[in-house]
């Protein structure tokens, strides 16, 4: 019998602070996105979030902290749709997958200039200062791996896929598509969506049928 998960409840003090660091990641982001990091400081975040740049200070320690941050909510996104899609999409892995890779192009359609932006500037972050930040990124990514491993791994045990890690066969389809956004939408190209539907679908058949020709047998 499972155990539901007992949620914290967050006193009204905490609630206030998680929406106030909230509300600077959102002005934060969007000055990122539209202006870069190096042309964004930190008095401008502060008056797009409408606060003191002293209240800035009381909840990130500097710009690279607030860029870490943007990651560490990109990465809780990619999390996200990855359970959504594996736990709501019918089908075996083809399916699954293609849901996924579906919802991430979608992602990565409406943040195409922050994508690029974190692209660029991640090796600024400060592995001694934010390891532990950065470990937890990690964890994150790899939990992605493993959510969309599952359905691999099914389909393995069904003889159905060829019997190779199921966690490197999810992380190799996760950059695949990781890739395939930052070459949709790179920048100055128009993020539309006609034909993303096909481009999907030739990724998912990459992955999962091959480029090599095959001889049918007489």
């Amino acid at each position: 019998m499972k155990r539901n998960k007992i949620t914290p409840v967050l006193s009204r003090k905490e609630r206030e602070k998680h929406a106030r660091q909230q509300e600077i990641l959102k002005a934060a982001r969007e000055l990122f996105a539209s202006k870069g990091y190096h042309n964004t400081t930190l008095e401008e975040i502060a008056h797009h979030a409408e606060f003191g740049k002293g209240t800035i200070y009381n909840y990130f320690n500097s710009k690279e902290e607030l860029f870490y941050g943007i990651i560490d909510q990109l990465t809780s996104e990619t999390l996200a749709l990855a359970q959504s899609a594996v736990n709501g999409s019918g089908g075996g892995a083809r399916e699954k997958l293609t849901a996924y890779a579906r919802a991430m192009v979608s992602h990565a359609r409406d943040n195409a200039d922050l994508f690029h932006l974190v692209m660029r500037e991640i090796h600024r972050l400060n592995s001694e200062e934010f390891g532990a930040g950065l470990k937890l990124i990690g964890t994150r990514a790899r939990k992605v791996w493993e959510i969309t491993a599952r359905p691999i791994a099914e389909e393995i045990r069904a003889q159905r896929i060829k019997p190779i890690d199921p966690l490197k066969l999810a992380a190799l389809f996760d950059g695949m598509v990781r890739i395939h956004c930052l070459n949709l939408f790179e920048k100055y190209r128009s993020p539309e969506g006609r034909g993303m539907g096909d481009s999907i679908e030739f990724v998912v058949s990459v992955f999962f049928d091959g480029v090599a020709q095959r001889k049918l047998k007489g």
